[in-house]
């Protein structure tokens, strides 16, 4: 009964092992003009991205961003990808690519814009 149990907690174990040193992550590119066609990735070495991210809320995450942030992201994907899967609108808003929302938390409060 132990050896029943303690098989699949060591497969569990070796998969979130395998995950962590490989840095898997899955990125959601969006339709664009991007070198990648729209999709869901799975790519290895994804350092700086959370485990479900794109290069759109990466870029939002940055203090001062560049101006092409968004086209250096994505080409660094170009030999990283293992795995492409369909775009999912649904895993691209999950990633909160959205500036404004960014913005507002930062300091833009609305009494600020109303007293200015």
């Amino acid at each position: 009964m132990k050896l029943l149990l303690q098989i699949p907690t060591a497969m569990i174990v070796l998969v979130i092992l395998a995950i962590w040193l490989a840095s898997l992550r899955v990125v959601v590119l969006p339709p664009g003009p991007n070198k990648l066609a729209a999709m869901t990735a799975l790519v290895f070495q994804g350092h700086g991205y959370r485990l479900v991210d794109s290069p759109q809320a990466l870029c939002t995450r940055q203090a001062h961003p560049a101006r092409d942030c968004d086209a250096v992201a994505t080409n660094r994907l170009v030999n990283s990808v293992l795995l492409r899967m369909p775009y999912s609108q649904w895993l691209y808003d999950y990633t909160n690519p959205d500036p404004g929302k960014q913005a507002r938390l930062v300091g833009e409060t609305p009494l600020r814009t109303s007293i200015e």
